[in-house]
């Protein structure tokens, strides 16, 4: 694959490889370097844009910034797109960003590459059109790259870790390796129901940088949900005569304490009141007249 360096300088693009020259056809194999000059592009997300003719093709970019450089602050290398190559003339590229608040930045126009006519074919027609991925395939591509590195990372590791205890063991006695085989059964092997090792903060979990391992999610149930649950069975407790069997469920049977009922805004002592034994009763009149 070659590389041609681009350099964005005061907001203007320009050619920096002794040859900037593609052919045409090529496909995938054709990649830019972008030095950039200033600091104000790290504070927008970036889009690199190519350009030749009708054919215009926008890719996100991702730019990271250059340490120890008095000249160059950030770089970035993109994958020419196929679209801009598949005609002889010059091609136009431009950086530009749009951040949340609204404020854009943009380079001048420029075209710093160029593309000349490919030779012959074998089977004598060109090959047939391949279009530069969608974004969201980059992106996907990119996070999975970023997956992988971490991956790696972690093997690496764990590899380092391996050796570090290889190291101590052939720095000690026999029986010294018998202890450190034992601390790091203890100590270094994944946590089991009989013993505790190296546990692992998974889903619903969070630790502090104090080593405070505590339950970042629930059940589903809610504290409000849980005052709601709490407030339903005083409710119930003060407002009905209940028993419960030996596993804790309702018996059927349940009444409504008297005290719970506003029994003296209710009995008027004419259309409703109580009887004798205890009774809420409706006072109808006797169809004869002779009572109720």
């Amino acid at each position: 694959m070659q590389t041609y360096e681009i350099l964005v300088q005061n907001r203007a693009v320009r050619g920096n490889s002794a040859d900037m020259t593609l052919v045409r056809t090529s496909v995938g194999i054709d990649q830019v370097h972008i030095m950039f000059d200033d600091a104000e592009w790290l504070d927008f997300p970036i889009k690199i844009t190519f350009a030749q003719g009708d054919d215009v093709v926008t890719q996100p970019l991702t730019v990271s910034e250059i340490e120890n450089s008095d000249e160059w602050v950030a770089e970035a290398t993109v994958t020419v797109p196929y679209e801009v190559v598949d005609m002889v003339g010059r091609i136009r590229v431009t950086l530009q960003g749009t951040d949340a608040d609204g404020r854009h930045i943009i380079t001048a126009k420029g075209s710093p590459l160029s593309v000349e006519e490919a030779g012959d074919v074998i089977d004598g027609t060109p090959p047939e059109d391949a279009p530069t991925v969608d974004e969201w395939t980059q992106a996907y591509a990119n996070a999975q790259s970023l997956l992988n590195d971490v991956q790696s990372i972690k093997s690496n590791l764990q590899g380092q870790l391996d050796d570090m205890v290889d190291a101590i063991r052939e720095q000690v006695s026999a029986d010294s390796q018998a202890i450190v085989d034992q601390i790091l059964e203890t100590c270094a092997a994944p946590a089991t129901k009989e013993s505790l090792g190296l546990v692992q903060v998974g889903a619903g979990l969070s630790i502090t940088e104090a080593g405070l391992l505590s339950a970042s999610a629930t059940n589903g149930i809610t504290t409000s949900q849980i005052m709601q649950l709490r407030n339903l069975a005083s409710l119930a407790y003060y407002c009905f005569d209940t028993e419960f069997d030996d596993t804790g469920a309702l018996r059927e049977g349940a009444t409504v304490k008297p005290t719970a009922l506003p029994l003296a805004s209710m009995v008027d002592g004419t259309t409703i009141t109580i009887t004798d034994d205890g009774k809420l009763a409706l006072a109808l009149p006797v169809a004869d007249g002779t009572g109720y």
